[in-house]
């Protein structure tokens, strides 16, 4: 029942009045975010659509909550803008944002007409912001889609591998 309830949630990112996709991906590529999910633990879970043009849902792999988490995955859905209308206006966006937060590197990790991975890695960063993270945007007709892997204290080799194969799934339906 529980999990029927994120999935359902993930469903709704797709279902705003102003976007007409859905992002899907295999979460089961994430051993971590399965467990997660399989648990059906609802605080671990935070969905945010109080905004139907930026849905926000969060889902922590570590730590006590989705409001308190040591590692999470972002999704994010946003209907595209002046500013940001693409995938790459979009990891700018982010790349200002995180700038003014503590010095990072942005690595491009693959990238196509539609879509965009790379990854953050942040140094002297205030408490609580993480000092890394993996992203993917992808663009679709009308909307624009990010998932982030983000880690407070750092993300091991094979939860980044497991993270990445995510992003490789993801995509537009």
């Amino acid at each position: 029942m529980k999990r029927r309830i994120f999935l359902s949630a993930l469903l709704l990112l797709g279902a705003g009045p102003v976007l007409a996709e859905k992002l899907a991906f295999d979460h089961r590529l994430s051993p971590e975010l399965n467990q997660v999910l399989e648990a059906g633990d609802p605080a671990m879970v935070s969905f945010n659509d109080a905004n139907p043009h930026y849905l926000v849902d969060v889902i922590a792999v570590r730590g006590a909550s989705a409001k308190d988490w040591i590692e999470a995955l972002v999704i994010i859905a946003r209907s595209p803008g002046r500013k940001v209308a693409s995938a790459e206006s979009w990891m700018e966006e982010l790349r200002r944002e995180s700038q003014r937060r503590c010095k990072g590197t942005y690595t491009v990790l693959a990238q196509d007409s539609r879509s965009i991975t790379f990854e953050r890695q942040s140094t002297d960063c205030p408490p609580g912001y993480p000092p890394v993270g993996i992203y993917r945007v992808v663009q679709g007709k009308t909307s624009l889609f990010l998932l982030a892997a983000m880690a407070k204290d750092g993300i091991s080799g094979s939860s980044r591998e497991h993270w990445l194969a995510l992003m490789e799934s993801a995509r537009l339906e």
